[in-house]
């Protein structure tokens, strides 16, 4: 049951990022890179902001979950020093 709750967080986190991502792009100028007729324009833009944001969610959450596992042995180990 948590294997399936991380797995949903991870992928709403990184839904979550990913629209932010391309909605700050576009606000920002990207508008301007649809405003073309090229179409590989649009398709390389697009997938580089996914490409990133996908990655960069993947990578904060790996990090955390890797600090988090850390802990929790820490945490385990003390308390067996105090019993």
């Amino acid at each position: 049951m948590k294997e399936k709750v991380k797995i949903l967080l991870s992928f709403f986190v990184c839904w979550v990022v990913s629209f932010i991502l391309i909605y700050l792009f576009i606000f920002f100028g990207g508008h301007k890179l649809f405003e073309s007729d090229d179409v590989i324009k649009i398709e390389i833009g697009v997938s580089f902001i996914l490409a990133i944001s996908l990655s960069l969610s993947m990578l904060v959450f790996k990090v955390n979950s890797d600090k988090i596992d850390e802990l929790e042995q820490r945490i385990k180990e003390l308390e067996d020093k105090i019993e």
